[in-house]
């Protein structure tokens, strides 16, 4: 029997792109059971009124929440699919997957119990032009120098339960604020990271299977060596 997946989506102002980022779980080739949960992080534009009217598919599940960040948006999504879910993904509003990703993916995750997490490559999607991201391949070591994995990866129920923080989050709060507030780091993705290398194995799958939408707003091109530093002294 397949693992259930769960793909969880924490959306802010993605108005231009959250329904394609929707579109393309829907349209995902996985034979196993497959469900999209989006958390709604308050945003201001008609976010919310394209979540709710693409949400008449009944695997799909939306609900809102206060302004709270990025961290508290996911956690609040891993939470609520947690019962249900043996793989949990990670969609950034402003990106896609490619059709075939979660059926890709999944497989490198059930070959080998020992593996826990599984990202791939991507296309960046500028206004005028593209560019593709061509990830290394996995090694712990190259973890510690730089944030080779995806923040759209898959990972294993079981794994991120050993590294579940005492306060209960999963993506620690701190390193990623509310957007309403300014940018508050994008250093979330990292520190999980961190934490799962130490209780499992990483993998790399070489093809590009998802498009990250370049546009300006995105959190992670705000990152200055200021801010880093600032976010280090929690990371890990």
């Amino acid at each position: 029997m397949l693992p259930k997946v769960a793909i969880i989506c924490a959306n802010y102002n993605y108005g231009d792109f959250i329904t394609a980022a929707m579109e393309s779980i829907v349209n995902q080739t996985y034979k196993g059971k497959l469900r999209l949960y989006v958390v709604d992080d308050g945003s201001t534009d008609d976010s919310w009124k394209k979540i709710s009217k693409f949400c008449t598919c009944n695997f799909v599940y939306s609900k809102r929440i206060e302004n709270s960040g990025a961290s508290v948006a996911r956690n609040e999504a891993i939470n609520w699919c947690w019962d249900w879910a043996d793989i949990i993904g990670v969609l950034d509003a402003d990106d896609a997957y490619y059709p075939e990703k979660v059926e890709k993916l999944v497989a490198k995750l059930v070959e080998h119990e020992e593996v826990g997490v599984a990202y791939a490559d991507y296309k960046n999607v500028f206004p005028h032009y593209t560019t593709h991201s061509f990830k290394p391949v996995y090694s712990k070591e190259g973890l510690r120098k730089q944030c080779m994995v995806h923040s759209n990866a898959l990972i294993k129920k079981k794994y991120l339960e050993m590294v579940q923080l005492p306060s209960g989050e999963f993506y620690k709060s701190q390193l990623h604020g509310p957007a309403s507030q300014g940018f508050i780091g994008c250093t979330e993705d990292y520190d999980l990271w961190i934490r799962l290398s130490e209780v499992c194995m990483i993998t790399h799958v070489p093809e590009c299977l998802a498009i990250a939408n370049q546009h300006g707003r995105n959190q992670s091109m705000k990152m200055t060596s200021e801010i880093f530093e600032q976010n280090a002294k929690f990371i890990g």
